[in-house]
Protein backbone atom coordinates (compact mmCIF):
# COMPACT_ATOMS: atom_id res chain seq x y z
CA UNK A 1 0.00 0.00 0.00
CA UNK A 2 0.81 3.57 -0.66
CA UNK A 3 1.12 6.19 2.18
CA UNK A 4 -1.68 8.61 1.77
CA UNK A 5 -0.94 10.67 4.84
CA UNK A 6 2.46 11.05 6.58
CA UNK A 7 2.96 13.17 9.87
CA UNK A 8 7.14 13.76 10.16
CA UNK A 9 8.75 14.92 13.31
CA UNK A 10 5.46 16.75 14.74
CA UNK A 11 5.64 18.65 18.09
CA UNK A 12 3.12 21.23 19.38
CA UNK A 13 3.12 22.78 22.67
CA UNK A 14 1.00 25.19 24.30
CA UNK A 15 2.84 27.82 27.06
CA UNK A 16 2.76 24.92 30.35
CA UNK A 17 3.19 21.59 28.52
CA UNK A 18 4.28 19.95 25.42
CA UNK A 19 1.80 18.01 24.06
CA UNK A 20 3.02 16.10 21.00
CA UNK A 21 6.73 15.50 20.85
CA UNK A 22 8.31 14.15 17.60
CA UNK A 23 5.12 12.55 16.52
CA UNK A 24 5.78 10.09 13.04
CA UNK A 25 3.63 8.24 11.49
CA UNK A 26 1.54 7.22 7.88
CA UNK A 27 -1.68 6.16 6.98
CA UNK A 28 -1.89 3.92 3.98
CA UNK A 29 -4.21 3.88 1.19
CA UNK A 30 -7.39 1.88 1.67
CA UNK A 31 -6.48 1.26 5.50
CA UNK A 32 -8.26 2.27 8.75
CA UNK A 33 -5.72 3.59 10.89
CA UNK A 34 -7.26 4.09 14.38
CA UNK A 35 -5.09 6.73 17.13
CA UNK A 36 -5.68 5.12 20.78
CA UNK A 37 -3.92 6.20 24.64
CA UNK A 38 -4.64 7.08 27.17
CA UNK A 39 -6.52 10.67 28.05
CA UNK A 40 -3.92 13.03 27.79
CA UNK A 41 -2.18 11.52 25.23
CA UNK A 42 -2.06 13.92 22.34
CA UNK A 43 -4.98 12.19 20.16
CA UNK A 44 -7.37 15.14 19.73
CA UNK A 45 -4.19 17.58 19.17
CA UNK A 46 -2.93 15.26 16.56
CA UNK A 47 -5.88 15.00 14.83
CA UNK A 48 -6.44 18.67 14.79
CA UNK A 49 -2.86 19.10 13.59
CA UNK A 50 -3.42 16.62 10.82
CA UNK A 51 -6.56 18.01 9.56
CA UNK A 52 -5.17 21.65 9.56
CA UNK A 53 -7.49 22.71 12.59
CA UNK A 54 -4.23 23.73 14.47
CA UNK A 55 -0.99 23.97 13.19
CA UNK A 56 2.19 22.53 14.35
CA UNK A 57 5.48 24.33 16.00
CA UNK A 58 7.75 21.61 13.96
CA UNK A 59 7.53 18.76 11.85
CA UNK A 60 5.55 18.20 8.61
CA UNK A 61 2.31 16.99 7.29
CA UNK A 62 1.81 15.40 3.94
CA UNK A 63 -0.99 14.20 1.64
CA UNK A 64 -1.15 12.57 -1.13
CA UNK A 65 2.70 13.50 -1.46
CA UNK A 66 1.96 17.58 -1.47
CA UNK A 67 3.26 19.31 1.63
CA UNK A 68 0.17 20.43 3.41
CA UNK A 69 1.91 21.37 6.59
CA UNK A 70 0.72 24.92 6.25
CA UNK A 71 -2.46 24.58 4.35
CA UNK A 72 -5.52 25.72 6.09
CA UNK A 73 -8.60 23.45 6.94
CA UNK A 74 -10.98 24.35 4.53
CA UNK A 75 -8.53 23.99 1.84
CA UNK A 76 -7.23 20.74 2.76
CA UNK A 77 -11.29 19.61 2.45
CA UNK A 78 -11.04 20.83 -1.15
CA UNK A 79 -7.70 18.28 -1.84
CA UNK A 80 -9.80 15.66 -0.29
CA UNK A 81 -9.68 15.46 3.65
CA UNK A 82 -13.25 14.99 5.18
CA UNK A 83 -13.53 15.19 9.26
CA UNK A 84 -16.07 14.14 12.00
CA UNK A 85 -15.54 15.99 15.28
CA UNK A 86 -16.60 14.23 18.95
CA UNK A 87 -19.55 16.73 18.98
CA UNK A 88 -21.37 16.29 15.75
CA UNK A 89 -20.92 19.43 13.76
CA UNK A 90 -24.31 19.93 11.96
CA UNK A 91 -26.51 23.06 10.67
CA UNK A 92 -28.83 22.48 13.80
CA UNK A 93 -31.55 24.79 12.63
CA UNK A 94 -31.54 23.42 9.25
CA UNK A 95 -33.86 20.49 8.12
CA UNK A 96 -32.19 17.13 7.79
CA UNK A 97 -32.47 17.26 4.01
CA UNK A 98 -31.33 21.05 4.02
CA UNK A 99 -28.23 19.81 5.64
CA UNK A 100 -27.12 17.12 3.21
CA UNK A 101 -28.64 19.84 -0.01
CA UNK A 102 -25.96 22.04 1.83
CA UNK A 103 -23.24 19.51 2.00
CA UNK A 104 -23.89 18.66 -1.55
CA UNK A 105 -24.41 21.77 -3.12
CA UNK A 106 -20.51 22.45 -1.40
CA UNK A 107 -19.41 19.62 -3.21
CA UNK A 108 -20.69 21.33 -6.89
CA UNK A 109 -19.23 24.47 -5.60
CA UNK A 110 -15.69 22.91 -5.03
CA UNK A 111 -15.85 21.45 -8.54
CA UNK A 112 -17.19 25.03 -9.77
CA UNK A 113 -20.43 23.32 -11.44
CA UNK A 114 -22.84 24.36 -9.11
CA UNK A 115 -26.20 23.46 -9.70
CA UNK A 116 -28.10 26.52 -8.64
CA UNK A 117 -27.46 29.63 -6.73
CA UNK A 118 -30.52 29.91 -4.25
CA UNK A 119 -30.62 26.52 -2.91
CA UNK A 120 -32.65 27.23 -0.15
CA UNK A 121 -35.51 28.65 -2.29
CA UNK A 122 -35.52 26.58 -5.07
CA UNK A 123 -32.95 23.80 -4.46
CA UNK A 124 -32.20 22.08 -8.04
CA UNK A 125 -34.24 18.33 -8.39
CA UNK A 126 -31.06 16.70 -8.73
CA UNK A 127 -29.80 17.93 -5.52
CA UNK A 128 -33.07 16.65 -3.70
CA UNK A 129 -33.61 13.29 -5.42
CA UNK A 130 -29.29 12.51 -4.37
CA UNK A 131 -29.66 13.86 -1.17
CA UNK A 132 -32.96 11.52 -0.50
CA UNK A 133 -30.83 8.79 -1.72
CA UNK A 134 -28.26 9.20 0.47
CA UNK A 135 -30.24 10.04 3.72
CA UNK A 136 -32.57 6.55 2.21
CA UNK A 137 -29.07 5.24 2.51
CA UNK A 138 -28.39 5.40 6.20
CA UNK A 139 -32.00 5.36 7.73
CA UNK A 140 -32.65 8.63 7.53
CA UNK A 141 -35.13 9.99 4.80
CA UNK A 142 -37.64 9.02 7.73
CA UNK A 143 -36.24 12.45 9.27
CA UNK A 144 -35.99 14.16 6.40
CA UNK A 145 -38.14 17.36 7.21
CA UNK A 146 -36.96 17.00 10.96
CA UNK A 147 -34.96 19.90 12.45
CA UNK A 148 -31.16 18.31 12.77
CA UNK A 149 -31.33 19.87 16.45
CA UNK A 150 -34.16 17.15 17.31
CA UNK A 151 -31.87 14.02 16.32
CA UNK A 152 -30.88 11.22 18.54
CA UNK A 153 -26.94 12.04 19.31
CA UNK A 154 -26.28 8.68 17.05
CA UNK A 155 -28.51 10.03 14.03
CA UNK A 156 -26.65 13.29 14.10
CA UNK A 157 -23.29 11.46 13.83
CA UNK A 158 -24.27 9.31 11.06
CA UNK A 159 -25.83 12.60 9.32
CA UNK A 160 -22.36 14.36 10.12
CA UNK A 161 -20.70 11.18 7.96
CA UNK A 162 -23.21 11.57 5.60
CA UNK A 163 -22.42 15.28 5.09
CA UNK A 164 -18.71 14.63 5.30
CA UNK A 165 -19.02 11.86 2.56
CA UNK A 166 -20.77 13.69 0.65
CA UNK A 167 -18.04 16.23 -0.46
CA UNK A 168 -16.40 12.44 -1.92
CA UNK A 169 -13.09 12.75 0.46
CA UNK A 170 -10.34 10.42 -0.15
CA UNK A 171 -9.51 10.69 3.42
CA UNK A 172 -11.95 10.30 6.33
CA UNK A 173 -10.96 11.18 10.09
CA UNK A 174 -12.98 10.32 12.64
CA UNK A 175 -12.37 11.75 16.24
CA UNK A 176 -14.60 9.17 18.64
CA UNK A 177 -16.80 7.87 15.88
CA UNK A 178 -18.66 5.92 18.98
CA UNK A 179 -18.68 8.21 22.15
CA UNK A 180 -21.96 8.43 23.87
CA UNK A 181 -23.46 5.54 21.93
CA UNK A 182 -25.41 3.06 23.06
CA UNK A 183 -24.11 -0.83 22.19
CA UNK A 184 -26.50 -0.62 18.91
CA UNK A 185 -25.36 2.46 17.57
CA UNK A 186 -21.87 1.00 18.25
CA UNK A 187 -22.16 -1.92 16.43
CA UNK A 188 -23.89 0.09 13.89
CA UNK A 189 -20.86 2.51 13.11
CA UNK A 190 -18.97 -0.75 13.04
CA UNK A 191 -20.31 -2.22 9.94
CA UNK A 192 -20.74 1.50 8.24
CA UNK A 193 -17.20 1.81 8.68
CA UNK A 194 -15.92 -1.10 7.36
CA UNK A 195 -18.33 -1.22 4.84
CA UNK A 196 -16.84 2.58 3.46
CA UNK A 197 -13.50 0.95 3.42
CA UNK A 198 -14.36 -2.88 2.07
CA UNK A 199 -17.04 -1.92 -0.42
CA UNK A 200 -15.95 2.06 -1.36
CA UNK A 201 -12.36 1.88 -0.89
CA UNK A 202 -12.04 5.19 1.22
CA UNK A 203 -9.43 5.48 3.78
CA UNK A 204 -9.99 5.66 7.29
CA UNK A 205 -8.11 7.62 10.51
CA UNK A 206 -9.88 7.31 13.87
CA UNK A 207 -9.72 8.58 17.24
CA UNK A 208 -11.29 5.75 19.46
CA UNK A 209 -11.59 4.90 23.59
CA UNK A 210 -13.92 1.37 22.97
CA UNK A 211 -11.36 -1.52 22.74
CA UNK A 212 -13.82 -3.48 21.31
CA UNK A 213 -14.19 -0.96 18.52
CA UNK A 214 -11.07 -0.27 17.88
CA UNK A 215 -10.15 -4.02 17.61
CA UNK A 216 -13.38 -4.46 15.07
CA UNK A 217 -12.02 -1.82 12.78
CA UNK A 218 -8.49 -1.14 12.99
CA UNK A 219 -6.42 -2.55 10.05
CA UNK A 220 -3.14 -0.59 11.71
CA UNK A 221 -2.53 1.01 15.17
CA UNK A 222 -0.92 3.69 16.39
CA UNK A 223 -0.55 4.57 20.23
CA UNK A 224 0.09 7.52 21.91
CA UNK A 225 1.94 8.23 25.30
CA UNK A 226 2.06 11.44 26.98
CA UNK A 227 2.71 13.07 23.82
CA UNK A 228 5.16 10.43 21.98
CA UNK A 229 4.59 7.34 19.22
CA UNK A 230 5.18 4.35 21.77
CA UNK A 231 3.98 1.88 19.07
CA UNK A 232 2.55 1.48 16.07
CA UNK A 233 1.34 -1.75 13.77
CA UNK A 234 -1.01 -4.35 13.10
CA UNK A 235 -3.49 -4.43 15.98
CA UNK A 236 -2.16 -8.19 17.02
CA UNK A 237 1.37 -7.10 16.66
CA UNK A 238 0.65 -3.88 18.91
CA UNK A 239 -1.38 -5.58 21.46
CA UNK A 240 1.39 -7.76 22.12
CA UNK A 241 4.24 -4.69 22.47
CA UNK A 242 5.67 -4.72 25.73
CA UNK A 243 5.46 -1.18 26.31
CA UNK A 244 1.88 -1.00 25.62
CA UNK A 245 1.51 -3.55 27.74
CA UNK A 246 2.94 -2.05 30.70
CA UNK A 247 1.92 1.37 30.30
CA UNK A 248 -1.73 0.86 28.50
CA UNK A 249 -3.07 -2.79 28.59
CA UNK A 250 -1.28 -3.77 31.44
CA UNK A 251 -3.22 -1.44 33.80
CA UNK A 252 -6.15 -3.29 32.84
CA UNK A 253 -7.87 -0.45 31.53
CA UNK A 254 -10.32 -0.52 28.99
CA UNK A 255 -10.51 3.03 27.38
CA UNK A 256 -8.26 4.23 25.50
Amino acid sequence: MTDLLEARDICFAYPSVRVLKDVSMTVRANECHVIIGPNGAGKTTLFKVLSGETLPQSGTVRYSGEDVTRLDAWKRVHRGIGRTFQVARLFSEQTVLNNVILALECRENIKGTSLGRWWRLNPARELVDEAMSRLAEYGLDRRAQDSAKNLSHGDKKRLELLLTLSLHPKLIMLDEPTAGMAPDDRRAVVAMVNRLREEEGLTLLLTEHDMEVVFGLATRLTVLSQGKVIASGEPEEVRRDPVVHEIYFGKGRHHA
